[in-house]
């Protein structure tokens, strides 16, 4: 099942974005199933969306990467 969209606001240009499902995903992951409200999962979403200058290149490899549980 897919879920709703999920938009992100841009801060200057205040212009709404709909986020990729591979990103919300990873985050819903990432964060342990945070709520959509809570900021660590808002922080994960713009990170990946490369609002903080990250090379969007190594994000991605870094959201297809296994990350192991010990």
């Amino acid at each position: 099942m897919i879920p709703a969209p999920y938009y992100i606001q841009d801060s200057i240009t205040f212009v709404k974005t709909e986020v990729p499902y591979e990103i919300l995903e990873y985050c819903d992951y990432f964060t342990y199933d945070a709520d959509r409200e809570d900021l660590r999962y808002i922080d994960c979403v713009y990170m990946h969306m490369g609002y903080y200058g990250n090379d969007p290149e190594h994000l991605k490899k870094m959201r297809e990467q296994i990350i192991p549980v010990f």
